[in-house]
């Protein structure tokens, strides 16, 4: 009789611990459940903080007219879910180092200047050839689209960075305090300050003596004799004193443009909701056509100013200028051809960006 209680009562002690178990194991489950639920749920909810760094100060033109609107329409459409932190003045890194701060996630997104990144983004850099840009409205519409349609796999893509838009200056112009330049032949003789590479083979095939020297030493390097003059757009004047020195300069010269980019680490993006993404992209591609009417709009009131303070500012005649592109020319023929011989499209991306400039030009 004790041996058959105590098997019952083993029977019962094992169902119950059994059942025990299972609701546990439910109430864990249910648990779990609820907080993968709320983890979803919060992230969904959260502000996504964004990094953007480069390297202008916050009085240049391009944050007043390009990086600071951008931002602003950015967190707009993020309608509260889209926090920048914007570092500019090189606090992240120095212009020639921005790309590896995006590559490196140090910022997530970033200037990058592809002139100043040459080694590792060539192609890109074909904004800097003559005779392409004839205003940042259409050169920016010519760039950008070239970024996005033909140079992402090139060199955005290989560098861990997406384009999310691209912009140009006006063209550079040939500014001197010597005499009037509209002819190829007016160029002898003048010692004039260029960022190196192209603009000094171009400067030295004109007869000029080039200079290479930093953007921030032209005035003290003009004031003492060193340099005549400089190729430079109006909207940089500002920062060099370019006025007090100045006193010719022509207004519609395509010497070349500087071309900018903004970059987004693939990662980030990558790990950014569909909303975010959605939003970024609105603001950037609105922002292109906004930056090229607005650095028009703020050189027109610029040359203005100079012509106030005596700087002869005019315009090449039409043959005078087809002329000194004719004479241009065969460096970006040179330009295209060393590419290639190093295995990149580079005749083919030159094309490309001359016809998107067309084709924009006449918009």
């Amino acid at each position: 009789m004790g041996k058959f209680f105590s098997k019952v009562l083993l029977v019962f002690l094992t169902a119950f611990l059994a059942l025990a178990m299972a609701a546990c194991g439910n109430s864990a489950k249910t648990q779990g459940e609820s907080s993968s639920k709320g983890k979803s749920s919060k992230k969904e909810g959260e502000q996504i903080v964004i990094k953007i760094a480069d390297s202008f100060p916050a009085s240049h033109l391009i944050p007043k007219t390009g990086t600071l609107p951008w931002i602003k329409r950015i967190e707009e459409l993020g309608k509260g879910k889209i926090k920048i932190e914007y570092y500019p003045a090189e606090q992240l890194g120095k212009a020639a180092s921005l790309l590896d701060a995006a590559k490196n996630r140090v910022a997530d997104i970033t200037y990058v200047g592809p002139l100043y990144v040459n080694d590792k983004m060539p192609l890109s850099g074909v904004t800097g050839n003559p005779g392409l840009v004839k205003d940042a409205v259409s050169g920016s519409k010519a760039f950008d689209k070239l970024i996005k349609e033909d140079l992402y796999e090139l060199e955005f893509k290989p560098n861990g960075v997406r384009p999310l838009w691209g912009g140009t200056t006006n063209p550079y112009q040939i500014v001197n305090s010597v005499h009037k330049v509209t002819k190829p032949a007016d160029f002898k003789g003048l010692k004039i300050r260029t960022s190196g590479g192209l603009q000094e083979e171009m400067m030295e095939s004109l007869g000029s003596t080039p200079v290479s020297i930093p953007g921030p030493e032209i005035f003290s390097a003009w004031d003492r004799g060193t340099i005549d003059g400089t190729l430079l757009s109006f909207f940089s004047w500002p920062g060099y004193q370019t006025d007090k020195v100045a006193k010719f300069s022509s207004k519609n010269a395509q010497l070349s443009a500087f071309g900018i980019t903004y970059v987004v680490n693939e990662k980030a993006w990558n790990s950014w909701p569909e909303d975010v993404q959605k939003a970024i992209t609105q603001a950037s591609d609105e922002i292109v056509e906004k930056f090229g009417h607005a650095i028009i709009d703020e050189e027109a009131i610029l040359e203005e100013q100079y012509r106030k303070a005596g700087v002869e500012i005019y315009d090449i005649p039409e043959a005078d200028l087809e002329k000194l592109n004719e004479e241009l020319e065969p460096f970006n023929k040179k330009w295209a051809k060393d590419l290639d011989a190093k295995g990149q499209p580079g005749t083919k991306i030159l094309e490309k960006f001359r016809q998107y400039n067309k084709e924009f030009q006449n918009k």
